[in-house]
């Protein structure tokens, strides 16, 4: 994996429900707000060309290849990268308690009132994830596409670091050495309430998401090093 580069801007992959807006205070922390590009796109239609970014420089964002709205298309110039994964399974339950919520928030109490429910979700999602149309997938979050290049060797070549959401606070006192900041005691923002238990369904996950999972893999052997390497 890169070794840090300060001179060069930073870019930080934020997969939904993997602990990014805690990361995206902390970027602020560590960068000074002034520094930090929290990418938001909100309107539809092509992206900008070559958003200008510099040195010593963080962003922050949602980029998703499937949405054309990869990073790249964005950012070409981008060439080292941070991200965050989860248990996959762990993660798409936060996602179902979390969208009520979001939709709820928003105003919309009908969105909420429809939703199916977990099961019908979930089969409907394992079969768009089985026809390539999984939006919410890991694997359409960083900066290639899978059959462009693999996943696994794009964390190698081009990323700074890879954290698991699973081990949050040991992966940012590694990030902070890595980085060469101070370490920082976690903030938990965003959390969505849990009211059931779905474990029944893990097997299911696994058994229909199994590239999530070796992305996850892949991710927890790079951890495992990096937390050796930042001690």
């Amino acid at each position: 994996m890169k070794i840090y580069d300060p001179n060069s801007p930073l870019f930080s992959l934020h997969i939904p429900k993997c602990g990014g807006t805690s990361l995206l205070r902390i970027w602020r922390w560590w960068f000074w707000p002034w520094r930090v590009v929290h990418h938001e796109r909100k309107k539809a239609g092509p992206p900008p060309s070559n958003i200008k970014v510099s040195g010593a420089m963080c962003v922050h964002g949602h980029f998703n290849l499937l949405h054309q709205a990869g990073i790249l298309q964005f950012y070409p110039q981008a060439d080292q990268f941070v991200t965050f994964l989860r248990d996959p399974f762990d993660r798409y339950l936060s996602l179902w308690h979390f969208l009520p919520k979001m939709a709820r928030d928003r105003g919309d109490t009908g969105w909420a009132e429809r939703q199916p429910d977990f099961a019908t979700r979930l089969q409907g999602y394992a079969r768009a994830n089985a026809a390539g149309r999984n939006f919410p997938s890991t694997v359409w979050f960083f900066p290639q596409r899978p059959d462009v290049a693999d996943i696994a060797a794009q964390m190698d070549k081009s990323f700074v670091f890879v954290g698991i959401m699973e081990r949050y606070q040991e992966s940012l006192d590694a990030l902070a050495i890595a980085l060469g900041k101070r370490r920082i005691n976690v903030p938990h923002l965003n959390r969505s309430p849990r009211e059931n238990d779905y474990e029944e369904w893990r097997p299911f996950y696994r058994k229909h998401f199994a590239e999530e999972y070796a992305i996850y893999e892949a991710a927890l052997r790079r951890n495992d090093e990096l937390l050796r390497r930042y001690r």
